[in-house]
Formats: C-alpha cells, sequence, structure tokens
C-alpha cells in the first residue's frame, strides 16, 4: 500500500505542478495584456500632453494677436478723436455766445418769414372768395 501511497502522491503532485505551470503561463499572459494595455494608455497620454501643449501654443498666439490688435485699435481710436477734435476746434466759432446769437436771430427770421407766407396766402384767399360772390 505504500507503493501504491506512494504514486497517488507522487500523481496528485504532479497535477499541483502542472497546475502551477498552467497558472504561471496564465498569469505571464495577462502580465503581457496589461503591459500592451499599459504602454497604449501612455502612448495615448503621450499624444494628449502633444496636443495640450500644441493648444496653449495656439492660444498662446492668439491671445498675443489679440492684444496687438486691441492695441492698434485703441491707437487707431486715438487718432481719430485727435482728428476729430482738431476739425471741432477748426469749426468751433471763436466766441460760443456770438453763435448763440447768429442762431436765434435765423430762428426768429424763419418764424417771421412763415408768418408773412401764411399771412399773405390767407389774404389771397380771402381775395379770392370775394371775387366770386361778386360775379353771382
Amino acid at each position: 500500500m505504500s507503493e501504491s501511497f506512494e504514486q497517488n502522491i507522487v500523481s496528485l503532485l504532479e497535477d499541483h505542478v502542472e497546475l502551477a505551470i498552467l497558472t504561471v503561463q496564465k498569469l505571464r499572459a495577462e502580465k503581457l495584456e496589461l503591459e500592451a494595455e499599459i504602454a497604449r494608455l501612455n502612448n495615448d497620454v503621450l499624444q494628449r500632453d502633444a496636443k495640450i501643449q500644441e493648444l496653449e501654443t495656439r492660444n498662446s498666439e492668439l491671445e498675443e494677436a489679440l492684444n496687438l490688435e486691441r492695441l492698434a485699435t485703441t491707437q487707431e481710436r486715438s487718432e481719430i478723436r485727435e482728428r476729430l477734435e482738431g476739425l471741432m476746434s477748426v469749426l468751433a466759432p471763436s466766441e460760443p455766445d456770438q453763435n448763440e446769437e447768429d442762431t436765434g436771430a435765423e430762428i426768429s427770421f424763419t418764424a417771421q418769414q412763415d408768418e408773412q407766407d401764411k399771412a399773405s396766402s390767407l389774404s389771397a384767399a380771402d381775395s379770392e372768395g370775394s371775387g366770386e360772390s361778386q360775379d353771382n
């Protein structure tokens, strides 16, 4: 019985060794798969980092261009304002009170002119109306 017992033990040990070998092989295959996945993910991270760097560089360039455009716009506005002020100073009268008096005189003259036109229109209408009644 001891021989049979020894054979059983050897057989069981062989089974366990084979199972251990299969387990090690399976673990190695999974390890290789995981290493490949890690390499792929690291590659993705590197690509994303490069893309982020590219976008940050582009953003910096666009911000710089925007700042230059704003500066140019501010300078252009300043130049236009200076030209406008220059034109206004040329067009503005030397004495502001004199301009107000002139404007007032023009307005009253225009009002008087309009009133005279209305009066002459009314008197012409009256004379036409009285001429018709005399004919009848």
